[in-house]
């Protein structure tokens, strides 16, 4: 669908947007309705939001400012107007301005965090619909976790999509890292160094606080990745020398081996169809992605053309085509986006000094990502489309009163 839209607003020009409600510019706007029309052809739709609630105006603006198809800091009258409002006990949405994006009034029932994050869903749809673009949910049906050494020692934290209600999830006081969902998002399973000193996997309900241990095995014990069914979880051993991948009934039992040989092997994630498991491994200084039937047999190595280096696997639950992977250039770090079907690998912005992204996963729309960025000694999360190319838009999304945070998992909804 993008790429008929390209082509129509290509050959049509000022017709086009004159039949969504634009007018013919002035002269001293020609420049700014051409730059307009260049955005767009490239899928992305300048606006504004406004509102009598300033607060409300600025949620909505900086939801609609993660997204890849939104720009939200257009200044033009030729860029469409959102107008957002608090009407008695729900939320809505009209659009104006020479680009209306979207016709009629949008409302969602509720006045908090939950129906903010439905009522941008449904202006990203909807601007989806005008455009020809297919746009799908992002924010309400995606959740997060993450780690963050906030409280001077790293802890598990989970929160919305849009971070605005996060809560900590462990009080360890002691090294607690690699958060993964179960698959109805009442419970985390992390590793943490609290109980024994070294890698134990453990599982902490959302609703109690409660802990228990869920891989105690001898050595190291991580990864933590539920079946899409639920009923089972993925992760990565030594407890017999060298570390590989395990899968463990997720009530509890034994663990059993996959595939072992003699190279190491980790952070292990279920396809979408839970037939396939993908992890890291290969030889030491050349890790990339390998693939196992989840019955185990024998590891695979996924073609990566020009990655010799890839770790961190993340198959998206709604586009089941794509792997999100990490990869290090010249001692920097990327990510890096495989096609399961054409086999092909799109960069999502090549490393350099000022630009480090890593830990890749996928949200809800199977488009965007939430990654780790890192600037200097300090790591935030972003928000990174993966439809942007070399110069993928990555958007800070982690609040300034979490430093450091790392590891971020999330739970994508039907």
């Amino acid at each position: 669908m993008k790429a008929f839209s390209a082509i129509f607003w290509a050959v049509t020009g000022l017709t086009a947007l004159s039949a969504l409600g634009a007018v013919a510019a002035p002269n001293d706007e020609v420049s700014v309705e051409a730059d307009i029309q260049v955005l767009i052809r490239r899928g992305i739709l300048p606006v504004r939001v406004e509102s009598a609630d300033a607060r409300l105006s600025g949620a909505v603006r900086r939801a609609l400012g993660l997204h890849g198809a939104f720009d939200v800091n257009a200044a033009s009258r030729s860029a469409a107007v959102i107008r957002v409002s608090r009407d008695g006990n729900g939320l809505s949405a009209q659009c104006s301005g020479t680009s209306r994006a979207f016709a009629g009034t949008l409302s969602v029932a509720g006045t908090g965090d939950a129906a903010l994050a439905e009522l941008c869903d449904r202006i990203v749809v909807a601007v989806g619909k005008t455009y020809g673009w297919n746009l799908k949910p992002l924010f309400a049906k995606t959740r997060l976790a993450f780690s963050s050494d906030a409280t001077g020692a790293r802890e598990i934290y989970f929160s919305d999509l849009l971070c605005r209600d996060v809560r900590r999830a462990t009080s360890h006081r002691r090294i607690a890292i690699m958060p993964y969902w179960d698959t109805n998002g009442r419970r985390l399973l992390y590793t943490t160094y609290h109980a024994s000193g070294a890698a134990d996997v453990y599982s902490v309900d959302l609703k109690t606080g409660r802990y228990a241990p869920f891989a105690t095995y001898p050595n190291t014990n991580n990864g933590g990745a539920f079946s899409p069914d639920g009923r089972r979880v993925a992760l990565a051993l030594s407890a017999r020398g060298v570390m590989n991948i395990y899968v463990k009934p997720a009530a509890g039992g034994n663990a059993t081996a996959l595939c072992s040989d003699g190279e190491v092997q980790t952070s292990p994630v279920f396809s979408p169809d839970g037939r396939t498991v993908v992890f890291t491994s290969g030889p030491n200084g050349r890790p990339g992605l390998y693939r196992v039937p989840a019955r185990g047999g024998k590891k695979e190595r996924i073609a990566l053309s020009g990655y010799s280096y890839a770790t961190d696997p993340a198959w998206s639950k709604a586009a089941p085509d794509k792997i999100a992977f990490s990869y290090r250039s010249s001692g920097r770090d990327g990510i890096g986006v495989y096609d399961v079907n054409t086999r092909a690998v799109r960069d999502l912005g090549k490393p350099n000094a000022r630009r480090k992204l890593s830990n890749p996963t996928w949200c809800a729309d199977g488009r965007h990502l939430v990654a780790v960025e890192e600037v200097g000694k300090n790591a935030f999360l972003v928000v990174v489309d993966s439809e942007g190319g070399d110069a993928a838009k990555a958007t800070r999304l982690s609040p300034s009163s979490l430093r450091n945070c790392y590891d971020p998992e999330t739970l994508v909804s039907e």
